[in-house]
C-alpha cells in the first residue's frame, strides 16, 4: 500500500491531534467497542508528540500501550468544541423532532420525499419552534 507523508509545522501538528481526538471520541462515544481504523489513526497521531512539544498534553500509557492526552487538555478540547456543539445540536435537534412530530399531526402519514407544501409547512414549523424556544427555552413544553 502506498504510504503519505506529511510535512507540519507545531501548530499543525496540534491542530490535527484535536480535530483527530474529537473524531475519534465522536465515531467511539456511542460503542460499546471502539472503532480500530479510528483507533489506529489516532495512535499513530499521537505518537509523534514529542516532535512537536508536547508533553505537557501528551503522555504515553505504558501499561496499555497507547497515547492519550493528558485530563486538562482533554477537559479543554470538551469544554472548547464538543460542548458548545452539543448544546447547539441539542435544541437544532429537538427543533427537528417537534417539527415533525406536529407535521405528522396536521398531515399524518408522512411520504419521503416531503411535497412541496409539507416542506414549506415544515420549514413555518421549525421557525415557529426556533422563535418560541429562543424567546422561553423550555419552560412551555410539556410531556403528555
Amino acid at each position: 500500500m502506498k504510504k503519505i507523508n506529511l510535512e507540519l509545522d507545531e501548530k499543525q501538528y496540534q491542530t490535527l491531534v484535536e480535530a483527530v481526538f474529537l473524531g475519534t471520541w465522536m465515531v467511539n462515544s456511542t460503542k460499546l467497542e471502539l472503532d480500530e481504523d479510528f483507533e489506529e489513526i489516532r495512535e499513530l497521531v499521537l505518537s509523534k508528540y514529542k516532535e512537536a512539544g508536547l508533553e505537557d498534553k501528551i503522555s504515553y500509557q505504558e501499561a496499555f500501550e497507547v497515547h492519550d492526552l493528558q485530563v486538562d487538555y482533554e477537559r479543554q478540547l470538551f469544554e472548547k468544541y464538543v460542548d458548545e456543539y452539543e448544546e447547539f445540536s441539542f435544541w437544532d435537534m429537538l427543533i427537528e423532532k417537534l417539527s415533525e412530530k406536529r407535521l405528522k399531526e396536521e398531515y399524518g402519514d408522512i411520504s419521503v420525499p416531503l411535497s412541496d407544501e409539507m416542506m414549506e409547512r415544515r420549514l413555518q414549523i421549525e421557525e415557529e419552534l426556533g422563535n418560541e424556544l429562543e424567546e422561553r427555552g423550555i419552560t412551555n413544553l410539556e410531556l403528555k
